[in-house]
């Protein structure tokens, strides 16, 4: 078994999108406001900020109109002019998106604490919109605050569990911390989100190397416990077991692996990661799916072979969807 170790990993963030609490305007002004949002989106910067100009001429107090004209203006690399949009929309109390736009021109600038005071105070006026919690954990994941990134990804995760790259930030930070375990479920659950083939790539590699890994001795005790908890399960698994496929000896791992972390879990101090992942994936492990879970996770790292075991097995897609959707997971 190869020893532990940390990948170098380049976080790709995933945009946490959400609808602005848009104010309601005149016909007029609305078409004006709906074009520039299309300009910017084609990259016509300048185009767009002048209809949201045309739009605060007639209605000067329209957040939504200056906080797009901030956004506009960051995009075009403007954002010394950008920052006093952004400041008046927050003084309003009326857009979340406008705490997360200025704090991560301060975080692109390396000025963390700039940076996690607005996403602090963003939080404290807006405590469950997730995109705060999960830029707030992008950030501490930039800055090596591992710890930091897991509690904000667990927020961003309860407030909304759809969003996957809560999922990423909560497993890259719980994977440097040594909490393999954590990083392995957490993971495997980013890649259930079937995300683009880099990222994919990635977390596919982080989830082999934790399974190939042994426990680092200098680590703190609940972080070697999982390690141990996963070394144990592999050897276990393959034990007399030659000449298998990569995937069928991904897939005896994880199975064994996921049964021995559910048993585990209520010893990782987290009664959030033990109910929501450890009951979750304990549940996969103990189920017939594993076959498919396994194809599904590992495609990027063998497209041709995984997606043709796909298509030939349909049925089992069905038999999966239909059990996933009946899983009720509890996050407290």
């Amino acid at each position: 078994m190869k020893p532990y170790r940390k990948a170098l990993l380049v976080l790709v963030i995933l945009v946490y999108q959400t609808a602005l609490f848009a104010q309601s305007l005149p016909p007029h002004l609305d078409s004006l406001m709906k074009a520039g949002v299309i300009l910017n989106d084609q990259g016509k910067f300048a185009e767009a900020i002048a209809k949201y100009e045309e739009v605060l001429k007639a209605e000067p107090n329209n957040m939504t109109a200056l906080y797009e004209k901030g956004f506009s203006l960051s995009a075009a690399g403007k954002n010394d002019e950008a920052i006093p949009c952004f400041e008046t929309v927050i003084a309003s109390h009326q857009l979340p998106n406008a705490y997360v736009a200025l704090a991560n021109i301060y975080d692109n600038r390396s000025d963390f604490a700039q940076a996690e005071k607005y996403y602090q105070q963003g939080i404290a006026v807006f405590p469950n919109y997730g995109g705060l919690w999960y830029n707030l954990g992008l950030s501490y994941v930039k800055q090596k605050k591992y710890a930091q990134a897991e509690s904000a990804a667990v927020e961003s995760i309860k407030i909304n569990p759809k969003h996957a790259g809560s999922y990423q930030v909560y497993g890259y930070s719980t994977y440097f911390q040594g909490k393999t375990a954590m990083a392995l479920m957490c993971l495997s659950n980013f890649l259930l989100f079937n995300p683009p083939q880099q990222q994919a790539r990635v977390s596919a590699i982080i989830v082999k190397q934790i399974l190939s890994g042994a426990p680092n001795p200098q680590t703190d005790p609940v972080a070697k416990a999982q390690q141990e908890t996963i070394a144990k399960a592999v050897a276990s698994s393959l034990a007399g077991k030659t000449n298998l496929k990569p995937v069928d000896s991904v897939n005896l791992e994880l199975t064994s692996a996921f049964k021995a972390i559910k048993d585990q879990s209520g010893q990782y101090n987290s009664t959030f990661f033990a109910r929501y992942f450890g009951d979750f994936f304990g549940a996969i492990g103990e189920s017939n799916n594993m076959d498919v879970f396994t194809h599904v996770i590992t495609v990027s790292l063998n497209p041709q072979e995984n997606l043709a075991w796909l298509k030939a097995h349909p049925d089992d897609i069905k038999a999966f969807n239909t059990w996933l959707t009946t899983q009720k997971r509890m996050m407290n």
